[in-house]
């Protein structure tokens, strides 16, 4: 089996929790993607110079999800 054996289908790692196109001075994508392993939230930015950072709550927190033992899905 090699790096990109499809036989084997395996749940995807991280799935978009949200996601929104912004406008101003270019067009932007915003989105919420959450780790299905560890239920951390993280913000996606995507435009000139994309970027990946945990998603902090009002606490100061990582975000995290409760995650469902079977296939890695969000509890929502």
């Amino acid at each position: 089996m090699g790096l990109f054996d499809k036989s084997e289908k395996k749940p995807e790692r991280f799935r978009v929790k949200s996601e929104q196109y912004l406008t101003g001075m270019g067009m932007y994508y915003m989105a919420v993607v959450v780790d299905t392993e560890t239920g951390v939230n993280y913000a996606l930015m995507g435009g000139d110079s994309p970027s990946l950072t945990p998603l902090i709550g009002p606490d100061g927190k990582v975000v995290v999800d409760e995650i469902a033992e079977n296939l890695g899905e969000k509890i929502y």
